[in-house]
């Protein structure tokens, strides 16, 4: 075997959909054949153009690992290429960080290891680090630690989700105040211009929230350019920030618990935006914690587990997406390919995987079994 490949003449066919990948005859324009074309047949239709061979060598380009056609023509060999695109979508901790900080934590069962080896464990560090900062330290030792509640726990999440969002919530409001111009802004029909208002409108909240609680420094802030936003709301024909303060005021003067009320605010956004909350990631989480707030001792574990990832360098997650088509041996969009585990991916990018959706192409990796494909012998 080379690259994962077996020896020989093989199909390449799809464990979740029974496709097999092909190559045709791409056809003569009148004065010269066409170059073959990839084809994807929805069953296995015993044809040589389905079968394929794996060819490693060293070539002026240096190493060579091509998935070739079986079916040539006078031109020669043709070879199963890609153009491929990668999207940056997030950053992670490099695996033996992540190794490291699994064998400082309290213990955990399967699951949770098996989780954190595979996610973007940096989402589960960032909540795991905001619930200590949003909470408290001393807080949570003496109202968690050796005494853990279920509500009480679940709350103390939510805070530091709330807490999470944060910075999100600006990004996002930041990104949409890029597009006014382009967009009738003149009322709140225009769905732009509810969104922008509902962030506005929150931001004002939590000030006043974060003014009735003076005796504690409240983190559930919004931060804008007044100006730029009495601008906004001029076209948004709503009341200035300070009117609209006002307003807020008077409706929030019985909140008793106003961090509890600036969480609720802050959540029910989220949701509104439609930022990303990874279910697994929270609940990982609170498995984690389960165990980290037993003890003093636990505790000093989950926190000298935090600390190891602090200023740690990142690797960069990509979403990855492309097309496939057929290319003559010898020339340059080629593409060297490996196999794993089910698995058909780009050399040096294994997370780029052959995809089969509406369509074969390059997907991100994931536990999709259209993404698994099995090499029969042909």
């Amino acid at each position: 075997m080379a690259n994962g490949f077996p020896k020989g003449n093989f199909r390449i066919v799809n464990k979740g959909t029974g496709a097999c990948i092909a190559s045709v005859y791409g056809g003569h324009d009148g004065y010269n054949t066409a170059d073959r074309e990839f084809k994807v047949h929805d069953t296995v239709k015993n044809t040589d153009e389905e079968i394929w061979h794996f060819d490693s060598r060293s070539g002026y380009r240096g190493q060579e690992n091509r998935l070739y056609n079986e079916v040539r023509d006078l031109r020669g060999r043709w070879a199963l290429c890609a153009r491929v695109g990668g999207k940056v979508t997030g950053y992670k901790l490099r695996d033996h960080d992540v190794e490291n900080f699994i064998s400082l934590l309290p213990k955990q069962d399967e699951e949770t290891l098996a989780h954190l080896k595979t996610n973007d464990c940096l989402d589960i560090t960032r909540l795991l680090k905001s619930f200590i900062l949003s909470n408290g330290e001393e807080t949570i030792k003496s109202e968690l630690v050796g005494k853990l509640d279920e509500t009480k726990l679940n709350d103390s999440l939510n805070t530091a989700l709330a807490y999470n969002s944060i910075s999100s919530i600006e990004a996002t409001f930041h990104k949409y105040m890029k597009f006014p111009l382009k967009f009738n802004m003149s009322n709140l029909e225009n769905p732009l211009g509810a969104v922008l208002y509902k962030i506005i409108f929150a931001s004002v909240q939590l000030d006043v929230l974060d003014q009735k609680d003076w005796e504690s420094d409240s983190v559930f802030r919004l931060y804008f350019d007044h100006q730029n936003i009495n601008d906004l709301l001029e076209k948004l024909k709503k009341e200035n920030v300070h009117v609209l303060k006002s307003k807020v005021w008077k409706e929030l003067q019985d909140v008793k618990d106003p961090q509890k009320e600036a969480v609720k605010i802050i959540l029910e956004l989220r949701k509104t935006l439609g930022l990303d909350t990874d279910e697994k990631n929270i609940n990982t989480a609170k498995k984690i914690l389960q165990t980290g707030l037993k003890s003093n001792e636990s505790f000093e574990q989950l926190q000298t587990a935090l600390n190891s990832t602090n200023g740690k360098g990142l690797q960069s997650l990509y979403k990855y997406s492309g097309t496939l088509f057929m290319q003559g041996a010898g020339r340059d969009e080629h593409i060297n390919w490996a196999f794993e585990d089910g698995y058909i991916f780009v050399e040096g990018q294994p997370d780029a995987v052959l995809t089969h959706s509406w369509r074969v192409g390059i997907g991100t990796r994931s536990d999709d079994p259209n993404q698994r494909w099995e090499l029969k012998q042909a």
